[in-house]
């Protein structure tokens, strides 16, 4: 059989790997760095049958593998026969590994992350959602609600979807529903998600599924005339 299956093995891990027989000692040791890390030049291959040693492989420029007693399921232990070499990596010592490191404060302010999650939906350390709530989260979106007044025509777009509404602002601060702050919308068609209430809260009042509240920064003010009705839906609260 010209095609062999061994157990490689070292201090960093064991994996089975298929080798050709006609695989030169050189060639074998190349293929062998990147899977135990260790330079070609600092192994010591040992071929073992049960956990027993059959036999060193030794270097050799044209010999084969298949001149050495290997079988299927045997094992190619390799050893650092230079421990000392700055080459050498311990795939199980992540301190060779160079990670990025972000401030506390910094993952804290970020959305999107597992603790945003954690924090919105009240799980965890944050289950009690009003003492465990940050000062950031609570003003949420408190620079962009500034620019937007009610009263202003504006247009909403929420992002993945291609699609803008037109309407008119009629609530801007902080609800009950979710912390930050947010805006309500009365469209001009009903294509809203409700009457300017939700939950039993009135915060605006408007004809049914023409309201909709939506975060500050879908939100543009400026000269929008009604125009036709828009066709997709949007998710909104």
């Amino acid at each position: 059989m010209s095609v062999v299956i061994l157990f490689v093995e070292s201090q960093n891990a064991r994996s089975e790997r298929r080798f050709q027989k006609s695989l030169t000692l050189d060639d074998l040791r190349s293929r062998l760095e990147p899977i135990v890390g260790i330079p070609s030049t600092d192994q010591k291959i040992e071929l073992l049958k049960d956990s027993t040693t059959i036999c060193e492989i030794a270097s050799g420029d044209n010999q084969m593998l298949g001149s050495y007693p290997v079988e299927d399921h045997m094992v190619l232990r390799v050893i650092n026969s230079n421990p000392t070499s700055t080459m050498q990596l311990n795939f199980n010592d992540d301190s060779q590994v160079e990670k990025f490191v972000m401030e506390d404060n910094d993952y804290d302010k970020l959305h999107g992350t597992v603790r945003d999650f954690k924090r919105r939906h009240n799980l965890g350390r944050f289950s009690d959602a009003k003492s465990a709530m940050s000062i950031d989260e609570d003003d949420e979106f408190k620079s962009e609600a500034a620019q937007i007044t009610v009263g202003n025509r504006c247009e909403v777009s929420i992002p993945g979807y291609d699609v803008r509404r037109r309407g008119a602002v009629r609530f801007v601060g902080k609800t009950s529903f979710r912390a930050g702050y947010w805006v309500g919308v009365e469209y001009d068609e009903p294509v809203g998600r409700n009457d300017g209430s939700v939950d039993g809260h009135v915060y605006f009042k408007c004809p049914l599924n023409h309201g909709s509240f939506v975060r500050p920064d879908k939100v543009t003010v400026g000269d929008y005339p009604e125009e036709d009705p828009f066709a997709s839906d949007l998710e909104e609260m």
